[in-house]
This record gives C-alpha cells, structure tokens and sequence, in this order.
C-alpha cells in the first residue's frame, strides 16, 4: 500500500512538469514585424532622411518569448538615418504607427529608441502623420532628439513583449508597425524653444581651467560667450548653458512655488533642470554620514550594491505605486539619495508624469590607487576636459566596484563635469555672475578622492561661491545643501520666454 501510494505521487509530480513545459512552448507563439513597404526616403524641412532594414527584411521575430529589458535591448534593430541640412540646431520625433491588424496591446509591446525603452501604452499618442498612406494607423511618438548643423545622426529602433505579459495576454499575438521621422516636435516644445534665434549654438571650446564669466571678463566678452555649447553624452548631441545666462529660468506649472534654470538639452531629446532656489529642507545635509564606515564606498550615491552598477544595467530608483522603488541591484542608500526623494515625494508627485526617469552619474571609476588604500578618482583627469559620458565604476585593473557608477533616476544631483562646462571650474569662486552661483556650499554628485593617511576620509567635489571644491578639510560627512536636477521628458510644450519675469510655463 505505501509502495502504491509512492508511485502515485511520483506520477502526480511527472504530471505537473509536463503541464508546465506545454505552457511555456504555447507562451511564445506570438509575432512582432516591421513592415516599412514602399518609403525608403523622405524629405522634410532641414532633414534627409532615409530607412534601413538592418537584416535586410524589416525586424520580424517568430515564436518569441516575453524578455526582460536587457534581452530586448540586444534584438535586432531597424536603423533611420537623419541628416540635418540646415545651418541650425533641428529637432526631430520618431513616430511609431500601428498597424490595425495588430492585436497585442499597448500595455504588452516595450519599445526602444536607442538606449531609451518604454511600454507603448506610456508614449505619448499623435494624430500627426508624416506619411498620408499611415492615416488609418495609431500613431505614438516613441522617440525625440535633436541633430546639430550639417550633421548625421542615425536612430536605432527596437520591440519586444514585456517580461510581466501572461500565456493569456501574450499568446498567438501579433504586432505591426511602421516608422516615420517629423522634423521639430511643434512650436511649444521646450526643446524647439530653447534652440530659437536667441539661443544660437557657440562652436568655440571654451578653456574650461578658467571659471567664467570672472573678474577678469569684458562685458563684451561675457555678451558674446555666455549661451548654448555642444557636448555629447551617452545618448547623442547635448546643448548644455554656460555663463552668465539670462533666459533658461523654467516653472512647472503656473501656481509652482519653486524656480529651475536649464542645464542641458539631452542627447534623447529631455531637458536637465536645476533648482535655481536654497531650501531650508535641503539644506545642511551630509552626502554620508558616519553610518557609512568604511572611506572607499562611500562617496557612493549607493553602496554596498549587489552588483555593479553599470552602462550596461544602471542601478534604477523609480517612483511608482506612490514610492520610490529600488532595483535589486540597490544596497545602501546615501544620505543625499534619501533627503531628494523624500523631498520629491512631498514636492513633485504631481508632475511625476513629465519627469523623465533619466540618466545620472556618481563616477566612482579610479585612475590611482596605492596600499594604503588612497584612491583619485576619475574627475581628476577632467578638470580642464570635462566629460557628459559616464564611465562604468571599475579600479584601475577594469573590475567593477560596488559602490557609485550609472543610475537611472527620477531626481539626482549635478556632476562636477556638468558644473565645469557650465562655467564654474575647479577651486576658482570668483565666478560671480554665473548662473549656478549661489553663493553657498552645495554637493555635487562626483566622488573626488580618498585619503587614508589620518583615517578615513572620503571627499566628493562641492560647489562654493561659483567655484568647484575639493579640499582637504570637508570629507562626505560634512552639511551642505542639495540643489535637486530632474529632468522634463521631451515632449513637454510650454508657454512664456525663459526669463526670469517671464520663464518658461510647463503647460
């Protein structure tokens, strides 16, 4: 009897596994094809733009699977290249219209433009058709950017089935597309605003070892060199303000009580801002306190992570389901993270749905290291060439570090490479009418050095009186002030002119 009983249950678990196995097989019958027939070019204003079936076919995937971001950002990708032939800054949409034969839904479909993804249901629809024969189509814009003078740009586009589809939602699916590129994105986007006649792109490089404007500077020279420069980030062009500027003042809205200047334009087409007011609940704030024990790790905006946090898989903080959630790559938080994101929560909720989940940089990445244990991290080679790409947090040898690196964040700090181009430079506080002088000590986001030799002290570069700091006397435990940057998602249209009487309104 026990012998009888045994071999029931052997054939009840046999059961189980083979039931399980047939769901998996059905779960993947679903299809995803590109179909661009007919239209290989189009011509707009300012843009030549051609499609590029990378494989020769369009993207087609048979039988796939629900995938997790990092696989479907590794499909296959069908290419438009854009060529800007005009002599100023243009900005261009990638609109994705669905075929109506398509019968998986918006909630299911992750799309990519470059290294930016998003479920189709979170794009912004369009009724706009840059091709007559899509009118029948639903139409999404999937992707914005902006290509500078005479230059070449090509935009890389991916799908693929969310990895949280069910076998019910996902089976015997089909998803039907086509592609059409619209120059400009409407005359009250922030972004076309923002490279209007006043905002004339500077090609100089500027000498970045010189903060400016200085004492130095001619009001002359201070006129013409204060404006929109071009840097790159790890999305493409960015247009980022230095000097003295006048007109980068936004509000998020008409009753908002604070105030933002403009950092940048980023290469995926969103606008960094950066509170342009001290805070009382901001202020004094230790980027780490002596919680954190051990120096190394902690000029990590994070610490103690469970894996690296990389390019490849940056270590993500959204706010969803009224909190901020933490990817699992997520250890130790930093006093810093903590204060912002409480004050989102209590601040900008409301406007959750205009601020990006966006790129930042806590560059935790060394050049030298000695026994006993001193570190000079990776700002030190950039004082006078400061960078907008962010290196993996890896030592000397290349292995990666678990503290600091890439995050993708809803609120963060500015680098003290963004800082430099913007025109405060390294242990210089004479930088008086830059935009970003406040007169106050406040953090940056980027971990400066490591001295061992009295003790533990761990440095991150802050700002004073229009000068970038990194002295000996303040480590992370000291007070500053945190002055937040978020950044707006690229289809956000505004009213008003950018001044500080009359900024610009996020509508």
């Amino acid at each position: 009897m026990k012998e009888r009983k045994r071999k029931i249950t052997i054939i009840t678990v046999i059961g189980v596994m083979l039931i399980l196995a047939i769901t998996t097989f059905t779960y993947a019958i679903w299809s995803r094809t590109h179909i661009q027939t007919g239209i290989n070019k189009n011509t707009y204003a300012c843009f030549d733009i051609s499609y590029e079936e990378t494989n020769g076919q369009g993207i087609t995937m048979e039988n796939g699977f629900p995938q997790t971001d990092e696989q479907g950002m590794k499909n296959d990708a069908y290419e438009v290249q854009i060529e800007n032939t005009c002599d100023t800054v243009s900005t261009y949409n990638v609109i994705l219209n669905k075929q109506e034969s398509s019968n998986l839904d918006d909630t299911h479909l992750k799309v990519a433009v470059d290294n930016d993804y998003k479920l189709l249901s979170q794009a912004t629809p369009t009724d706009k058709r840059a091709i007559e024969a899509f009118q029948n189509d639903k139409s999404y814009i999937i992707g914005t950017g902006v290509v500078g003078p005479k230059q070449t740009k090509i935009v890389q586009i991916r799908s693929w089935m969310d990895k949280d589809t069910t076998e019910d939602e996902g089976e015997n699916k089909r998803f039907t597309f086509k592609i059409t590129i619209e120059t400009g994105a409407g005359v009250g986007d922030l972004k076309t605003k923002i490279f209007g006649k006043e905002y004339a792109v500077i090609t100089e490089t500027p000498d970045f070892s010189k903060g400016f404007p200085n004492s130095s500077t001619s009001e002359e020279e201070v006129k013409a060199k204060s404006g929109l420069y071009l840097a790159f980030d790890d999305d493409g062009d960015s247009y980022y303000f230095r000097g003295d500027v006048k007109n980068n003042y936004v509000k998020l809205s008409q009753d908002s009580e604070f105030m933002w200047r403009i950092l940048r334009v980023n290469g995926n087409g969103s606008v960094r801002l950066i509170l342009n007011d001290k805070l009382d609940d901001l202020s004094n704030v230790p980027f780490n306190d002596e919680s954190c024990n051990e120096g190394n790790k902690c000029v990590g905006y994070t610490y103690d992570n469970n894996s690296a946090c990389t390019n490849e898989k940056p270590c993500t903080s959204e706010y969803k389901n009224s909190q901020f959630i933490n990817s699992s790559d997520i250890g130790q938080e930093s006093d810093a993270k903590q204060k912002l994101e409480e004050w989102y929560q209590n601040n900008l909720v409301k406007y959750d749905n205009i601020i990006e989940l966006a790129t930042f940089c806590n560059d935790s990445s060394y050049f030298y290291g000695n026994e006993d244990g001193n570190l000079i991290y990776g700002v030190s080679k950039r004082w006078s060439k400061p960078s907008l790409l962010c290196p993996n947090p890896t030592n000397r040898n290349g292995e990666n570090r678990d503290y600091g690196g890439v995050y993708k964040l809803k609120i963060g700090l500015a680098t003290a490479d963004e800082l430099t181009l913007a025109g405060l430079s390294k242990n210089e506080t004479n930088s008086t009418n830059n935009y970003l002088n406040h007169n106050d000590y406040w953090w940056s986001m980027t971990p400066s050095y490591t001295l061992m030799n009295d003790g533990i002290q761990p440095f991150i570069a802050y700002v004073y009186a229009g000068g970038i700091e990194n002295d000996l006397e303040f480590d992370v435990t000291s007070q500053y002030t945190l002055f937040p940057v978020i950044n707006l998602k690229s289809d956000v249209t505004v009213t008003g002119s950018g001044t500080q009487e009359d900024p610009y309104v996020v509508e």
